[in-house]
């Protein structure tokens, strides 16, 4: 890198919990329970600078709690050498439920009214909140008393707003991105293995410092591909597939530094190129360019997600996936599976247009991938990568991956 990577400082933190503590006084909650654990957007590391799978109890009027399972993810503050800066002093190891409990009577919240962040969370992969029904159902027995409010989405807004150090790790973790994406153009070619591939692209963003958000790439390669996750050899006893000639290789990159994430939708084609890739490639262009033209602060995301289908419908084409989502946190999913029901409904007849999720009014330090992607009949391509609501417009963080790549 020709960067040096950024840090959060003390007065990051101190920036971010003034906010949290205005977040709680705004709907008077007396305090948080914010729920990371396993959760893929991390709300837990926004408050705590750290990466210990757990969940922080945040009074109003006290410092927050940090609550983990095991006392393996802890001890090393005391390692000699250890000279990093905590956020939280008051930490804790054991069941998370008698955890939460714990912190929330000691100070002096049991009865009163308490905001949860993951319990209803609507994000993918999560779409019905992660916090586990054990520790959730011991929280309601122990504290009758408590008035509990679900706040994700209005939680995951207020991480969405970024600081300057903020957009600073967001442009860096883009620029890792970056060099992924042009990893991904000299290595791919006809007779490689997917898993050669996948580890070239996984080897740039670990040597630079940098970690996945799950699924970390999601990744796929053919002619005729709908489907979309991470590979499947390794989890399935299946062999990685071999790349060949006249295909396309799609790869989601979700790479993360201090808990923000950007991502980069690469779809690099292998020759002979069929012609049709290049149309689906110049419709999902202008879509993107649709976004980059639309996006600033005061307009809603639904207004969004309905300025980059434009170019979409106008070719006579559908999209499987989002045009459009916020990262950091992926609290803002646009419209899914437009159109598939018209190719796809015999076949999957409970394939069907869903509209966005939720709607927000969009404001400067915003993330968003913008991910185009233009379909006809089963042949898709499709291209994006990580933009930033700025004060009067987009902020492209990436370059590569927002158009299609052609390697012999």
């Amino acid at each position: 890198m020709t960067t040096a990577a950024p840090t959060f400082s003390l007065q990051e933190r101190d920036r971010r919990w003034a906010r949290i503590r205005a977040f709680m006084a705004e709907r008077g909650l007396a305090g948080l329970v914010i729920a990371g654990l396993r959760s893929r957007d991390g709300f837990e590391p926004y408050v705590t600078n750290e990466s210990i799978q757990g969940v922080v109890v945040f009074p109003a009027d006290a410092d927050p709690v940090h609550l983990t399972w095991n006392a393996f993810r802890i001890l090393g503050r005391d390692d000699p050498g250890n000279d990093r800066e905590y956020w939280i002093d008051d930490i804790r190891a054991g069941l998370i439920g008698p955890g939460i409990v714990a912190a929330l009577t000691g100070a002096g919240l049991a009865a009163e009214r308490i905001g949860v962040v993951g319990l209803r969370n609507k994000s993918p992969m999560e779409l019905e909140g992660y916090v586990p029904h054990a520790t959730w159902s011991h929280v309601l027995e122990q504290l009758p008393g408590a008035v509990f409010v679900e706040v994700s989405l209005a939680f995951g807004l207020l991480m969405m707003q970024k600081g300057p150090a903020e957009l600073a790790a967001a442009r860096h973790c883009a620029r890792v991105g970056e060099l992924a994406c042009a990893e991904m153009i000299e290595v791919t070619r006809a007779g490689i293995r997917e898993s050669e591939l996948y580890a070239a692209l996984t080897s740039i963003v670990y040597r630079a410092g940098l970690t996945f958000t799950q699924p970390g790439i999601v990744f796929r390669s053919g002619r005729e591909i709908l489907s979309w996750g991470p590979p499947e050899w390794g989890t399935g006893a299946v062999p990685p597939r071999t790349i060949g000639p006249g295909e396309l290789v799609y790869a989601e990159l979700m790479p993360c530094y201090g808990g923000i994430e950007t991502q980069q939708q690469m779809n690099v084609a292998t020759s002979p190129v069929d012609p049709e890739w290049r149309r689906l490639a110049d419709v999902a262009r202008r879509s993107y360019d649709a976004g980059l033209e639309a996006l600033k602060p005061g307009i809603t995301f639904t207004e969004m997600c309905a300025a980059m289908a434009v170019p979409v419908h106008e070719a006579d084409c559908w999209s499987l996936s989002p045009l459009i989502h916020s990262v950091s946190p992926a609290c803002l999913l646009g419209t899914l599976h437009d159109g598939a029901e018209k190719v796809l409904g015999d076949q999957y007849p409970w394939l069907r247009t869903l509209p966005p999720w939720d709607d927000a009014v969009l404001t400067e330090g915003m993330l968003f991938s913008f991910e185009p992607n233009a379909c006809r009949g089963r042949h898709r391509v499709n291209i994006g990568g990580t933009v930033a609501v700025g004060r009067s417009g987009a902020e492209e963080l990436n370059t590569l991956p927002c158009r299609l790549h052609e390697v012999r």
